[in-house]
């Protein structure tokens, strides 16, 4: 379990401090409860004040296809021209803020708010430049776009429609690949401009040579998806103050006299 105290924070000096991928996955481990599976791209990031934690972000490719966000983006409707064009945008694939601290500041919208000014480590990471960042939220799902962290900063497109892989085990999919090796399947891989993630191609083959109707993509869980336009790097110390003046300082004024309703994000229902 990974918490942070409440402290009375200093705009001044926040800040992102560039972490490999596999720390903050770790991280996200002992502070929320939600689950990722990221694949491909990945770029992590720490927000903290001086030495405080305050939050974690991860940036990862975009899946291919994603209907709601597809259409509202007006996409290009063949799979490998909308891959092309989604090399210049990232998916938010974490976004947790540290707490109990995070319950006091509204640190998740700290943390949704700063993704979108890593253009700058993205595109030298990566050479495309970075023009927006898309995320998906259960939340959303319950209350049409509305009650995330993510409200009044990223625009709500629509809701998915319950497919993904979140549903299947890692020990499950594991045993899909050995089976498929075991009986010369061939084994979907990772190109960007697939139709859809690996993980997902990967279990419809597995499904179709071994005719096992368990294995399936849809979970029917719906889930908000929002996007937001990227900031340019420079304007991280606007983005800061703007964040600290709406949503930061109101927030702590507000609620520094209560007791924070759980000491850690692995207390909050994903």
């Amino acid at each position: 379990m990974i918490t942070t105290p409440l402290f009375e924070i200093d705009p001044q000096q926040i800040h992102v401090a560039p972490i490999p991928s596999f720390e903050v996955v770790a991280l996200q481990k002992g502070m929320s409860r939600a689950v990722w599976r990221p694949y491909g791209r990945r770029l992590a990031f720490k927000i903290k004040h001086e030495k405080s934690l305050l939050g974690i972000v991860l940036l990862t490719n975009p899946v291919i296809t994603l209907g709601v966000r597809d259409r509202a983006m007006d996409f290009p409707t063949d799979a490998r021209q909308r891959g092309t064009v989604l090399r210049r945008y990232a998916d938010m694939s974490i976004c947790v803020a540290a707490q109990p601290i995070g319950w006091y500041w509204n640190l998740g919208k700290l943390a949704a708010v700063m993704a979108t000014t890593l253009g700058d480590e993205w595109e030298q990471a990566y050479g495309d430049p970075l023009l927006g960042i898309f995320t998906t939220s259960l939340w959303g799902a319950k209350w049409s776009g509305k009650g995330t962290q993510y409200s009044k900063i990223y625009k709500y497109l629509g809701l998915t429609k319950g497919f993904g892989h979140e549903h299947v085990p890692e020990d499950e999919y594991q045993h899909m690949l050995r089976w498929m090796r075991t009986h010369h399947i061939k084994i979907p891989g990772s190109s960007f401009a697939d139709p859809s993630n690996p993980r997902m191609r990967r279990i419809l083959a597995y499904r179709k040579a071994s005719g096992d109707p368990t294995a399936t993509v849809f979970h029917g869980h719906q889930r908000g998806v929002y996007s937001c336009p990227a900031r340019p790097t420079s304007e991280r110390p606007l983005v800061i103050k703007e964040w600290y003046e709406r949503w930061g300082l109101p927030r702590y004024l507000r609620l520094r006299d209560q007791t924070a309703p759980y000491q850690s994000g692995l207390e909050v229902a994903s």
